[in-house]
């Protein structure tokens, strides 16, 4: 997925949305969510733009994969009604990411950092349910 200038954007609003529900996710979600090339990507960008995106759209390669990895392994062993509820669900939160994270980086005034706001936010959320999918494999 390639992000586009959407529209404009606030960081705290997309911290906000990305801040976990449950008790105790706060702690997963800082843990491990960048690869250390993100992070050597993003040193390096000296924060332009078009350089961020680049390093974030390599990033969110990297969480998409491991997304797929860690839902095919909670598939694993179910039953086929509980794989179809399972399927069900992933595919409403694909929607929600996408939804409320298009949201958020339409707040505000539609700087240049809608886009970040929206890959930022995407890329947090995504590594949260990745998390969420794993937990789930040993069930």
């Amino acid at each position: 997925m390639a992000w586009k200038n959407r529209g404009g954007g606030h960081l705290l609003a997309a911290a906000l949305l990305c801040v976990p529900a449950a008790t105790g996710a706060q702690d997963r979600v800082s843990e491990g969510s960048s690869s250390p090339a993100y992070k050597a990507c993003m040193d390096k960008s000296g924060g332009v733009t078009v350089a961020m995106l680049d390093c974030g759209n390599a990033e969110y390669v990297r969480l998409d994969a491991a997304l797929n990895a860690a839902y095919r392994a909670a598939t694993n062993g179910l039953e086929p009604a509980q794989r179809n509820l399972l399927r069900d669900a992933q595919r409403a939160w694909l929607a929600y990411r996408d939804s409320s994270c298009s949201f958020m980086s339409r707040l505000g005034d539609r700087g240049t950092m809608a886009a970040l706001t929206d890959q930022s936010c995407s890329m947090q959320v995504t590594a949260e349910r990745t998390r969420w999918l794993k937990d789930l494999a040993p069930l």
